[in-house]
């Protein structure tokens, strides 16, 4: 399992343990969210049914998420991987990981903002949720920059990466060793 398959199966647990409270629990969810008493709905429940409906319906949308960018990450190959190479069988790998390190980077940023808004010590979640996306965002920044393969670009006669270039500073003892 390479970076990129454990990163994308990470979030995907990060989004559905998220999901599984606001699917099964949405009231217990929003009795938690709801500081404002001014604001609960009259009656024996503290909720509305359009305040459940977004519940679920955001858990449903994680849950989708997650999969789906599990899915195409190539984590779960789907096709016949006999004759495939890797980059055949995860062609939307790079814009799913783009979309997933975005969203945990939005989060963190979301969560922070809120735990350090509210001067009260109940904020836990926030805190824990803010660590958790920003640790995801930053293995998706680092699968961006460095989890890739490079095996068709390693040089076959030195093993070095072919990949690399001499800008902005010149390799001048490689060149004088040529005879340039």
């Amino acid at each position: 399992m390479d970076v990129l398959a454990k990163y994308s199966a990470a979030s995907t647990a990060w989004k559905l343990t998220q999901a599984l409270p606001l699917v099964l629990w949405p009231r217990a969810v929003i009795g938690l969210l709801n500081v404002d008493t001014s604001y609960a709905a009259p009656g024996p429940t503290s909720s509305s049914g359009i305040e459940v409906y977004f519940a679920r319906s955001l858990g449903l949308t994680l849950t989708a998420f997650g999969l789906v960018s599990f899915i195409l990450s190539g984590a779960l190959p789907l096709g016949s991987s006999t004759d495939a190479t890797p980059d055949a069988l995860a062609p939307y790998s790079s814009a799913v990981l783009l979309l997933t390190t975005l969203y945990h980077g939005a989060t963190a940023f979301y969560c922070w903002a809120c735990y350090s808004a509210v001067d009260s010590g109940h904020q836990t979640g926030f805190l824990i949720g803010s660590v958790v996306s920003a640790f995801l965002g930053a293995w998706g920044l680092w699968c961006s920059l460095f989890g890739g393969k490079a095996s068709g670009h390693i040089s076959r006669r030195t093993g070095a990466d072919k990949r690399t270039s001499g800008f902005p500073f010149k390799n001048s003892e490689a060149d004088r060793r040529k005879g340039r």
